[in-house]
């Protein structure tokens, strides 16, 4: 399906946003550090905002949605999962108040021979509400990757940007954040002496997410990829045989 202005244009702020919040690699069209999927736009830096000080890298992926039939999966039923949704996350909140509502693949090792049956139940109650919880998000959303990308810890920070309105902060899947524009802006292209932080409005911050030092940089290879689709045009022929370079 050809891809529509409005999606386009949110696109192309939230890759200027990136920039602007001083993201060094930024790319649109990036396949996320697993390989699984391809993100609307991807973002990398290992510099502080302002300053240029080296820091821990950093990365972000923001995939744009542009109306809700677009975003769940089945908008009758998004209420009542949403409902249930609310229920297991106060659940986990009120008998595990430390633990992520994130499902976490793998079995804990007991930590002695002697450790209380009861913390062991704790875990296997505090599981059972994650796999739930993880069910719900794959209903939920179009597609598998708003429900996973969190869950494969791809990125520091995930963020949906979506016309102002289309998605409350309630709707959104675990660990993102939500970036908002006009749709009377979105609908024509914006003029790029305006900076994009003036038309994308943060609604929700994202929280940030562990990542490992092997997914940011192969973030920072598939960005540097996506670029490059359009080095020399489209059709640009490219090199199927490595062939030695002489120094």
């Amino acid at each position: 399906m050809a891809e529509t202005h409005r999606h386009r244009e949110l696109k192309r702020l939230s890759a200027r946003w990136l920039r602007e919040q001083g993201f060094l690699a930024v790319g649109m069209e990036v396949q996320d550090p697993t390989g699984r999927f391809r993100v609307d736009v991807a973002g990398w830096t290992d510099r502080a905002i302002g300053s240029g000080v080296r820091i821990t890298p950093r990365s972000v992926l923001i995939e744009c949605k542009q109306t809700r039939s677009d975003y769940f999966n089945n908008a009758r039923q998004a209420s009542g999962l949403l409902s249930r949704r609310d229920d297991l996350m106060e659940a986990i909140s009120r008998h595990h108040p430390e633990a992520s509502p994130l499902f976490v693949s793998g079995r804990r090792t007991p930590l002695n021979l002697f450790e209380p049956e009861a913390v062991i139940d704790d875990d296997r109650e505090l599981k059972r509400l994650r796999v739930e919880l993880a069910s719900i998000e794959r209903r939920l959303f179009r597609g598998v990757k708003l429900a996973r990308m969190v869950r494969w810890r791809g990125a520091t920070q995930f963020w949906l940007a979506a016309p102002a309105g289309m998605i409350s902060c309630g709707e959104l899947p675990l660990g993102w954040g939500l970036l908002e524009a006009s749709s009377a802006v979105i609908d024509q292209r914006t003029n790029e002496g305006i900076p994009a932080s003036c038309i994308l409005e943060c609604r929700h911050a994202a929280p940030d997410q562990p990542v490992t030092d092997r997914s940011l940089a192969r973030l920072v290879r598939n960005i540097a990829v996506a670029n490059s689709r359009f080095v020399g045009g489209r059709t640009a022929p490219m090199a199927t045989v490595v062939v030695p370079v002489a120094i």
